[in-house]
């Protein structure tokens, strides 16, 4: 039985202000680009500890690794100081996207085992601060990504689906020019598709898992554009002039 709501965010309250068991901090200060999250040592803090805390204010990250209640979806709505939720068994489809709109600070968000379609696509493009966005399992078409422009701040996408091919997706991803980092997990784009890439002067890094693309295809890529970082299924690309240490993928 969880702890009465009242003692929850006693306990969470004591944790921002260092009163942990061992006295040591209890937040995890954040590096550029990074949002406050609470630590409880070795382990994830319980959602709703989470979500208590970031209502506290002083935490701004929610990690859950197993998926969320009813409760602590509802809990969610309109959690304005959220600026990054990771959910790595969260199950977010269309529906609960209806909640995930209502996090007006929300910059990055990770969805794992989410199959947003489309219209869940439509409603993320409303969140306006989202700057990194990672749906690995979706289930969305092209059209889907191509509500994304809307997104005036997207710099990061990692994307994945079983509708997700061809050029018609990297012609949806043309489209989002603001990109630095793109990765399309077993995405077959082809050589048409890496083509259109080309169009995406702005990218930093591009990561691509069983894109089908040729070796003559990656020649004309980097020829295009030759200060772009790439990973071809977990690897460095062996034609890659820049191999060294380079920002992560999200």
């Amino acid at each position: 039985m969880r702890v009465a709501a009242g003692l929850v965010l006693a306990a969470v309250m004591a944790s921002l202000f260092g009163c942990g068991p061992s006295g040591s901090k209890n937040i995890i200060e954040p590096t550029a680009g990074q949002a406050a999250r609470l630590d409880i040592g070795d382990q994830i803090a319980a959602a709703d500890d989470q979500i208590a805390a970031v209502r506290a204010g002083g935490v701004y990250t929610v990690v859950a690794v197993a998926p969320l209640t009813d409760a602590e979806w509802e809990s969610l709505r309109g959690l304005a100081g959220l600026r990054e939720l990771v959910l790595e068994q969260g199950r977010a489809d269309d529906g609960r996207a209806e909640i995930l709109v209502t996090l007006t600070g929300l910059e990055r968000l990770v969805l794992r085992e989410s199959p947003l379609t489309d219209a869940g696509f439509r409603r993320l493009a409303e969140c306006p601060a989202l700057r990194d966005l990672n749906v690995p399992q979706a289930a969305c078409t092209a059209a889907g990504v191509r509500a994304l422009a809307a997104l005036p701040h997207l710099r990061s996408l990692r994307l994945g689906g079983t509708q997700l091919a061809g050029a018609d997706v990297c012609e949806a991803v043309a489209s989002l020019p603001q990109l630095r980092s793109l990765h399309l997990i077993d995405v077959p784009i082809g050589d048409d598709g890496l083509a259109v890439l080309q169009r995406l002067q702005g990218l930093w890094n591009l990561y691509l898992d069983g894109s089908g693309v040729s070796d003559e295809a990656w020649e004309r890529y980097f020829q295009a554009c030759p200060r772009v970082h790439v990973h071809i299924d977990q690897a460095h690309h062996d034609r890659d002039p820049h191999g060294h240490l380079h920002e992560q993928a999200p």
